[in-house]
């Protein structure tokens, strides 16, 4: 059997490389960047941080909140101590009719606190005298209820009624005494004076379920023949069972009982229930929120 020849044998040769010819790897562009930024913001965060910790120890001193809350929060009132009141054992209306605006900031004895019309200035110590004339009367009959009388007749003097600027007044004076507190209310839809006693006598009997067996009226003097002659007898109200307390306010005297029968009296003499011309014009301007009664 023949033999087998051999495959050749081959050489391979493997350079040999110096060692200043070994090859390095290019630096990433993501640390080439890396490197940037440490020497480009490094420094601007060192700023930075500096500014931050001079403010923190040289900031002033915070507001102490809780003590200056404190200082704006409504106070409580204290808790009044009030005479229980049978309402349907109360027999007598008193009536206060409003005219100008208490809006309830400062001393009501201040003019500068009301709401009042250019003919109504230096009338303010008159309006008081009503006011408290009839929680005099009030305090000396426990039959009796005080209403002040008077709707939000203006605009200008926002949503606050003549009524209720009159309660308010005499809270503030400190006259609602524990004996009569109960017994001072209002009426708040009235735009005129027929209006001041029809809707007072409907709100009477509202609060204690009868009609009053008497009426006593508390107002302006000059006034006194409008509720007497003109008004009760448009309520069909006997004479013996109605009465007026007058007080004026100072100055011409005169001049406002010739005005009051030029624009009132007379008109009301013509139209008991003012419900035409001149007096359903004036309700409609002395309504200018356009509520209604009932």
């Amino acid at each position: 059997m023949p033999s087998r020849t051999p495959p050749p044998m081959v050489r391979i040769n493997i350079p040999t490389v110096n060692v200043s010819e070994v090859w390095t790897p290019t630096p990433l562009r993501k640390q080439r960047l890396g490197a940037r930024f440490i020497k480009l913001y490094l420094p601007c965060l060192l700023i930075v941080s500096l500014v931050v910790n001079i403010y923190y120890f040289t900031r002033p001193e915070p507001l102490a909140l809780p003590d200056a809350l404190e200082s704006t929060r409504a106070k409580a009132r204290p808790h009044r101590e009030h005479d229980s009141v049978d309402f349907g054992q109360l027999t007598d209306l008193v009536l206060v009719p409003g005219h100008g605006v208490y809006m309830g900031d400062g001393s009501p004895l201040h003019e500068v606190n009301w709401y009042l019309l250019n003919e109504q200035q230096g009338e303010v110590g008159a309006f008081m005298a009503h006011i408290a004339k009839a929680i005099e009367i009030v305090k000396e009959h426990d039959s009796a209820l005080l209403l002040f009388s008077g709707g939000k007749t203006r605009m200008d003097a926002g949503a606050h009624s003549e009524a209720q600027g009159y309660w308010a007044a005499a809270d503030k004076m400190g006259w609602l005494t524990r004996d009569v507190y109960h017994r001072v209310m209002t009426e708040e839809f009235a735009r005129d004076s027929y209006e001041n006693v029809l809707f007072s006598i409907a709100r009477f009997h509202e609060i204690t379920g009868n009609y009053p067996d008497r009426i006593t009226i508390v107002g302006f003097d000059f006034k006194r023949e409008r509720f007497l002659d003109l008004h009760r007898h448009a309520l069909r109200y006997p004479k013996i069972r109605f009465n007026y307390v007058g007080i004026n306010p100072p100055g011409d005297v005169a001049r406002l009982a010739s005005a009051e029968r030029a624009n009132a009296y007379d008109l009301f003499a013509r139209d008991l229930y003012g419900c035409a011309g001149k007096l359903k014009q004036k309700k409609i301007d002395r309504n200018p929120f356009r509520v209604s009664h009932g």
